[in-house]
């Protein structure tokens, strides 16, 4: 056993400080996964339908007009298109570190005009419309952050962070919203509103122990601090210098190869290649069905016929935390492709089988039938958070030049947010016409997305992101990506890195060979 974790990347690369600091700088993707979560478990407390909604004499109960659960959740993307926006003059002016500063506050403020909202349903709306912009300054700045940070054997570890805390943050939400489910007063709602403080209360609290990222301040011509930074990162002997030369150089050849500063610079050349990678990667992920499992599927179980569907969104949101734990290991160890095509495949034939499942309609299905619904919507969860989940924000991370990778990760973002906003709009009307069919739809983007990996996505495991700089600039073909050699800038610091890793993992493999021999 002790022989099996010597061996792994994680072991021999993930130090304490890195592990905390990529746990702690993901903590805005929680807030995504929070905020999600107790709206679409809200919709089904009665409390929040007697505050906000109308009475429902067909169903003898409280609830939440089609037109104000498509206006709640369709502007809370709008919200994130506006962070999506603003983000990429903030982490280029202040700096990656500055920019998770204001992303919490806008958390803040959002969560706190939603916990007030006591008469005003247009007053939530608009509170989770700046949470939402905060959420968009998420996912601009977290994935940026932790791939600039990250050693490249772990970087897909490094980045599935994000999607954990997204993940961890939906179970969280639904948690408490079943906790509460019971209470007949306001609370039953505002518990779940006011535990999402917690969110901003954590980077806050964290903010002074997190570096800014050396790739930013090389950027930037501050190389003293640059090189502070590599060794808050990965110890004081590591040999920061060397990698801080390196890094100048690689930039410096950057500048004078491609001069790429705006947004248009992203549609040229070999960048309109990564730009395609990363916009689309991010596209096919909300089209696959996403935000109706998220926001929706509350819903969905109850035309099922469950009677505590709460109950059910707490297990598959568990599920999916499980699939994200697995996803550390497997992005680093069998690549991106291979977990993202086959990611596609099994949450294509989930959607299909539950959209061809209740293609006749609620009424006719047998218990056991509703089973099996509800057993493939949390398969083909857990293999979103094994697979699509974290692997979308890997790549969006990954795959940008340097000197474009905030206007790249803005292109990837947007194009998520953009596909979602109608998604979100457009559900509740379609799934009220066509019920559970809806997943039929998802389950074809699915198909869709094999094709898109198998002809486009190139293996990026193992290279770090200077490496990939050059791979694009020598045109290399998807299919050659993986056993590419290269011999640039990226290769020397790529070379660097792992000497120091080597040096590490001996240190800690004599300290394991101690533990060995005490038994």
């Amino acid at each position: 056993m002790f022989t099996s974790i010597k061996q792994s990347a994680l072991y021999q690369e993930m130090s304490p400080r890195l592990f905390f600091i990529g746990c702690f700088v993901s903590f805005g993707a929680m807030g995504f996964g929070y905020d999600n979560g107790w709206w679409g478990g809200a919709l089904d407390l009665q409390p929040f339908g007697e505050k906000y909604g109308s009475w429902d004499a067909a169903d003898g109960q409280w609830s939440i007009p089609s037109v104000k659960q498509s206006a709640g959740t369709g502007t809370g993307s709008a919200g994130i298109i506006i962070g999506c926006l603003v983000a990429p003059w903030l982490c280029q002016n202040l700096g990656r570190k500055p920019t998770l500063l204001a992303m919490a506050g806008m958390l803040s403020v959002g969560c706190l005009l939603e916990a007030t909202a006591v008469t005003s349903f247009w007053q939530l709306v608009v509170g989770r419309i700046v949470v939402y912009s905060g959420i968009g300054l998420a996912s601009n700045v977290v994935p940026m952050y932790q791939s600039e940070c990250a050693p490249p054997r772990i970087r897909g570890a490094f980045l599935t962070a994000y999607s954990f805390w997204n993940t961890f943050g939906g179970f969280l939400a639904n948690l408490v919203v079943f906790l509460c489910q019971n209470l007949t007063t306001k609370w039953a709602y505002l518990a779940p509103i006011i535990c999402q403080l917690l969110v901003p209360l954590g980077i806050v609290l964290s903010y002074s122990f997190l570096p800014e990222t050396p790739r930013y301040l090389v950027y930037r011509g501050r190389f003293q601090e640059a090189e502070a930074a590599i060794k808050a990162l990965y110890g004081p002997t590591y040999n920061a210098l060397e990698e801080v030369q390196l890094l100048q150089l690689q930039v410096e050849e950057q500048r004078e190869l491609h001069k790429a500063t705006s947004v248009m610079d992203c549609f040229k050349g070999t960048n309109f290649r990564r730009t395609v990678i990363a916009a689309g990667t991010q596209i096919l992920q909300q089209a696959q069905g996403i935000s109706f499992v998220n926001n929706f599927l509350v819903t969905f179980m109850e035309q099922l016929g469950f009677s505590n569907p709460l109950k059910y969104n707490v297990i598959l949101t568990a599920c999916g935390i499980v699939g994200n734990c697995i996803s550390f290991y497997t992005f680093d160890k069998l690549g991106r492709r291979m977990i993202m095509f086959w990611g596609a495949f099994v949450m294509g034939a989930m959607m299909i089988g539950v959209g061809g499942t209740t293609a006749n309609g609620y009424n006719v299905l047998s218990t056991m039938t509703q089973n099996g619904c509800i057993a493939m919507l949390i398969l083909w969860y857990f293999f979103y958070c094994l697979s699509w989940g974290p692997g979308a924000w890997i790549l969006s991370g990954e795959i940008g030049t340097g000197q474009l990778r905030e206007r790249t990760l803005l292109l990837a973002s947007l194009g998520s947010f953009v596909t979602s906003v109608p998604i979100n709009f457009v559900n509740p009307y379609v799934q009220a016409e066509i019920g559970g069919r809806t997943a039929i739809i998802y389950g074809s983007f699915s198909v869709a997305s094999m094709a898109f990996i198998h002809f486009l996505l190139p293996e990026t495991k193992d290279r770090s992101l200077e490496e990939l700089d050059e791979m694009f600039q020598q045109k290399i073909s998807t299919r050659k990506f993986k056993n590419y050699v290269c011999t640039g800038l990226g290769a020397q610091i790529r070379q660097v890195e792992n000497k120091e890793d080597e040096a590490e993992f001996k240190s800690k493999a004599n300290e394991i060979e101690h533990v060995e021999a005490a038994f």
